[in-house]
């Protein structure tokens, strides 16, 4: 039910099961909120602003597009408009269709920060793989939502399947990883910056080997390199306006 390198890829086929329930159940707080119910971070990352039709210029914005949606939370941002339970510090949402439970907690701790996990239980209609208490998804996000990391693991194991943090500096520069595993090891990478001047850098690996790199200005404007993903060395370079 994965898609590779999508941390909160659990998201589609839940997003919609979710969504659904929406209309079909509701989940309606047992007392009144005493505090604001969180919110799950948002992460916009941008590629270069240039209409370039240039390969390697229409590459890096691939990659930043693709990053960007598999980071998009269709996961919980699906099961948050379920009214949530609270218990202290520590909020709920479930969705069910049959026997497909979806269960989603944010807990806060004392520094504002969140604390975030999504458990699976039952058989999963789209895929047919059955949970027990499997816990999807592990994460954190700091009380502004401007740094946080967020894991997704292999079905029915503690074995990673996905990663994504990101850090947001003093200066406004962002920075995003997104990282996908086989059996525990990376085997791909990609680092995205984005500064607050429209500028940035994107790095792409095979394992731990970069492959791909690519810088831009604020005008869009860009130079990028290609490498061999066996040795890294460099096999190619050029520049788009």
């Amino acid at each position: 039910m994965r898609t590779k390198l999508s941390i909160l890829s659990v998201g589609l086929a839940i997003a919609l099961i979710v969504g659904g329930c929406n209309k079909k159940s509701s989940n309606p707080a047992t007392s009144p909120q005493t505090s604001t119910t969180p919110t799950f971070p948002v992460v916009s990352i941008k590629g270069p602003n240039t209409n370039s039709t240039d390969t390697y210029a229409q590459t890096v914005k691939a990659y930043a597009t693709s990053v960007s949606q598999l980071t998009t939370p269709s996961f919980l941002g699906a099961i948050i408009t379920v009214s949530p339970t609270q218990s202290g510090n520590t909020w709920t949402w479930a969705g069910t269709e049959g026997n497909f439970t979806v269960t989603a907690t944010a807990t806060q701790q004392t520094d504002g920060s969140l604390t975030w996990s999504a458990t699976l239980n039952g058989t999963d209609p789209s895929s047919g793989t059955t949970y027990n208490n499997f816990i999807a998804m592990t994460g954190s996000s700091s009380a502004d939502g401007k740094s946080g990391d967020f894991k997704s693991y292999v079905d029915n194991t503690t074995t990673l399947d996905g990663d994504f943090a990101w850090s947001t500096n003093a200066g406004g520069t962002l920075t995003a990883t997104l990282q996908s595993y086989t059996n525990g090891s990376v085997t791909n990478k990609i680092t995205i910056v984005n500064s607050s001047d429209g500028s940035g850098e994107l790095d792409a690996y095979s394992g731990t080997v970069l492959t791909f790199k690519a810088t831009w200005v604020a005008n869009g404007s860009g130079t990028w390199w290609t490498y061999d993903s066996g040795t890294g060395t460099q096999t190619g370079t050029g520049t788009w306006s």
